[in-house]
């Protein structure tokens, strides 16, 4: 298991504070699906929805470049809409969903986006998402001189139990 030093990055959002955490690994990363300018994405999987409904997106990003990468937003042409944001956990039915602007990634760190913490989320699905299905996201960044684009492929699974996006609770 990779671990070493953790940092903590607080972002005031209207009033709320999230707390991004942050490790640093001090032995490789496994292989990667996709490595782009230094931006290494892995573990990428999307839960099962019907249309019309959300899905959650998981994946961990590692940045290898030689500067900070700064995650923009994670779409999908099958989605109306995508947000990136903060909850304590999706999956203890008290969602209370936070939007950010986007999230840092630093030099040599790796960030997983997940139902805790961070976290993609994509609505109005314009088609159901079954499990064992394939499908593309987009995943937009910048290294603060480039906006940059790369594709992943995410296989749909179940959702965990208790996956609850409190749309109404979210704050912006």
């Amino acid at each position: 298991m990779a671990v070493g030093l953790a940092v903590v990055v607080v972002v005031a959002t209207i009033g709320t504070a999230a707390a991004l955490t942050l490790t640093r690994h001090t032995t490789p990363v496994s292989a990667s699906p996709t490595k782009d300018r230094g931006l290494q994405i892995s573990g990428v999987t999307v839960t099962a929805a019907p249309q019309g409904k959300e899905s959650a997106v998981v994946m961990t990003l590692h940045n290898a470049s030689g500067g900070p990468i700064s995650l923009l937003n994670v779409s999908s042409s099958l989605a109306g809409m995508n947000m990136l944001y903060y909850d304590a956990n999706m999956c203890q039915g008290n969602s209370l969903m936070t939007w950010l602007p986007n999230v840092l990634i630093s030099r040599g760190y790796t960030q997983h986006l997940g139902y805790k913490n961070q976290g993609v989320m994509l609505s109005l699905l314009h088609q159901s998402l079954k499990v064992g299905q394939v499908v593309t996201l987009r995943v937009n960044y910048s290294d603060f001189s480039t906006s940059r684009s790369t594709t992943v492929r995410a296989r749909v699974v179940a959702a965990p139990k208790g996956l609850h996006f409190a749309m109404s609770s979210m704050r912006m």
